[in-house]
């Protein structure tokens, strides 16, 4: 379905102009979502996504030829909201074939990317259009908190690095983050909104199974485009085995330093000047080559051939280092797992504001959190320690008031959910699926 419509260039694609009448009634925002056997978390993702405050959006699924029930799944949510559009693939193609047929099919001023194993605050897209409007960029998102894994619940990709106020990220800063020892650290992970003007026809680069969306925010940062990051964590990212961004090989590894190299030699004709820039790109290179260097020893120890695992030790000794490392993080995550016992029931955790936590009825061993403004609790407080708590235990969350409704889009899920609004606030509030609302009298 897409041989006349896409433009192969050393493997990065460009798309044909648009349509006419794809500018017709068009969304401000496009979601894009690729999927693939994600039939598991799928329906929670695409929900949160419908689930926006910002109503004025389409969501683009695209199904990179599933063998589970994703299809299905995708065929029903999408006969019962028409903002919901499904591809579906012949064949798989990678996660890059996958969101540039997407992305040929958006219509939107905003181009905004989501994983199918993820989830997003109910107003996360109302809050990056206006921080992007306001700060006048081209691509803007927000920092992402962990959740799914017991050992990574509640971390997010900044920590504690200069996570006060909005940064701006430089193509210098970018590629810096990206190296293999990152991991969840690198700027790649991010998910942001793109303003579709300044994509024109930039596509992923279809030779890329891993590292794919460094490599666009790379070319678009190189292209002139500015980079707003938010430290608040709207971008709940589940983090589990089965996630393609865990997983390297010899050839995942060369394709990088394939594509790695092509867009150095461009830029350092470009930017001959800039050494930050090459600074940076000389460092990401080391860090590739090394991470290919202990995947071939890998690959030498898995086949048993220690005669040449131990000439590789010897030529590079750093990778005894990085070997042990990687044994070393094997074995906490396994202690972790081991001592982790999660509780069989529920844990109540209560979100209300201080002034109304003492009217909620609640059991003597709540967890009580206030929120809102006069909490002194920072969302990025919150989602951090909601991610935690949703690790440990089934949790059933009371939350009152608008500031409780928030609060709850920062909670991955839970076991039970009771909200308590005004009669005033419930008319306009967006419930989230699952939860039941109780209308109480206006306050006076």
């Amino acid at each position: 379905m897409h041989g006349n419509m896409e433009t192969i260039l050393s493997g990065v694609r460009t798309a044909p102009p648009p349509h006419p009448e794809r500018t017709q009634n068009a969304p401000l925002v496009s979601v894009i979502m690729s999927n693939f056997n994600g039939s598991a978390f799928l329906e929670a993702a695409v929900s949160s996504v419908l689930g926006q405050s910002h109503q004025r959006l389409e969501l683009i699924v695209v199904d990179d030829a599933s063998k589970d029930q994703s299809l299905k799944i995708l065929q029903r949510l999408a006969a019962s909201d028409h903002r919901l559009t499904l591809i579906a693939l012949d064949a798989n193609a990678g996660p890059a074939r996958a969101r540039n047929a997407a992305l040929d099919a958006a219509r939107g001023e905003w181009i905004a990317i989501v994983d199918a194993d993820d989830l997003i605050h109910p107003r996360r897209i109302e809050r990056l259009l206006a921080a992007a409007q306001m700060a006048g960029v081209d691509m803007i998102a927000d920092d992402l908190v962990s959740f799914g894994s017991v050992t990574a619940a509640g971390q997010t990709l900044l920590k504690n690095v200069r996570a006060e106020k909005p940064m701006r990220i430089t193509s210098a800063d970018l590629i810096y983050s990206d190296t293999v020892g990152a991991g969840e650290g690198s700027f790649g992970y991010l998910k942001p909104m793109i303003r579709s003007d300044v994509l024109g026809r930039l596509r992923y680069d279809e030779t890329l199974r891993i590292g794919e969306d460094f490599d666009l925010y790379a070319r678009l940062l190189f292209s002139g485009a500015n980079f707003l990051m938010l430290t608040d964590p709207t971008y709940l990212y589940r983090r589990h085995t089965g996630s393609i961004s865990h997983r390297l090989s010899v050839p995942t590894v060369e394709s990088l330093i394939n594509a790695h190299d092509a867009m150095a030699k461009r830029e350092r004709v470009k930017r001959a000047d800039d050494t930050d820039l090459t600074d940076a790109l000389a460092y990401r290179r080391t860090h590739l080559v090394r991470a290919l260097r202990y995947q071939h020893l890998v690959n030498a120890i898995k086949s048993r051939r220690a005669l040449k695992a131990a000439l590789q030790i010897t030529r590079h000794p750093f990778l005894l280092f990085d070997l042990a490392a990687s044994l070393a993080d094997r074995l906490s995550r396994r202690r972790s797992k081991a001592n982790h016992r999660p509780l069989p029931l529920a844990r109540t955790v209560v979100l209300a504001s201080p002034d109304r936590m003492a009217l909620i009825d609640a059991p003597l061993d709540a967890i009580l959190i206030p929120v809102g403004p006069e909490s002194g609790t920072s969302h990025r407080a919150l989602a951090c320690r909601l991610a935690k708590l949703a690790s440990q235990s089934p949790l059933s969350i009371v939350a009152e008031g608008p500031d409780g409704l928030d609060s709850l889009g920062y909670v991955p899920g839970w076991h039970t959910a009771h909200l308590l609004l005004d009669a005033s606030a419930a008319r306009d509030a967006i419930v989230p699926p699952g939860v039941t609302l109780e209308v109480l009298p206006d306050r006076h």
